[in-house]
């Protein structure tokens, strides 16, 4: 079993950065050139990863790397259909939720994950919309990711035995929610067993092994 996965502080260097890796910027840039500094623009834009949407992509970022579907230089395409691509043919969709919020809390946060089917879908790497007859969800498999510290920190949200996990495939959710907007852990515990980031890979490939994910 691979160990967990602990990233870095923001302000150390090297390819390990956590804005870096998760894509915000094309690479590419040679933004040096215009006088401007990306790292400082990475840890003002991406700095708290407490933060909903840093977190979401972080987990979005946690789960391409547990399997192996980030590619060398590339990068996160906001409102993109599905937010990985697995083995060029699965389609992953990553929902993200946590305990803790980066504001003050009395009580931790109930968590809640968004699954409702759209009526239409863009496809970035086509730059084309495809809308549908019905609202339908577009990906293969749903990972949903908890965060599940009481007391959120970017320490912790870096570290992935801090996360819990349940992959579920897009035909089963259809199947069992129906068109639900939304879904709680409560019912994914009914749907399937939680696991760690260690074994999301070996999930998805039994998922399309016994062609869930169809």
């Amino acid at each position: 079993m691979n160990p967990p996965l602990r990233l870095p502080r923001l302000h150390e260097k090297g390819e390990a950065r956590s804005c870096a890796i998760m894509g915000l910027v094309d690479p590419t840039w040679e933004a040096k050139e215009l006088g401007i500094e990306m790292d400082a623009f990475r840890d003002w834009a991406m700095g708290n990863l407490v933060d909903n949407r840093n977190r979401g992509i972080f987990a979005e970022w946690l789960v391409g790397q547990a399997l192996g579907a980030i590619g060398d230089g590339e990068v996160r395409h906001e409102w993109d259909a599905y937010d990985l691509l697995y083995e060029n043919k699965i389609k992953v969709e990553v929902k993200a939720s946590g305990l803790s919020q980066a504001w003050s809390q009395d009580k931790p946060s109930r968590p809640n994950f968004n699954i409702a089917p759209r009526s239409s879908h863009w496809i970035a790497k086509d730059n084309k919309w495809f809308k549908h007859e019905k609202p339908e969800r577009f990906a293969d498999v749903y990972v949903f990711c908890l965060h599940e510290p009481e007391r959120a920190t970017n320490e912790n949200v870096r570290d992935s035995a801090s996360w819990k996990f349940w992959v579920i495939s897009r035909p089963y959710i259809d199947y069992k929610l129906g068109g639900q907007k939304t879904v709680g852990t409560a019912t994914l515990d009914q749907l399937a067993k939680p696991i760690q980031w260690s074994e999301i890979k070996a999930e998805v490939d039994r998922l399309n092994s016994t062609k869930s994910v169809d």
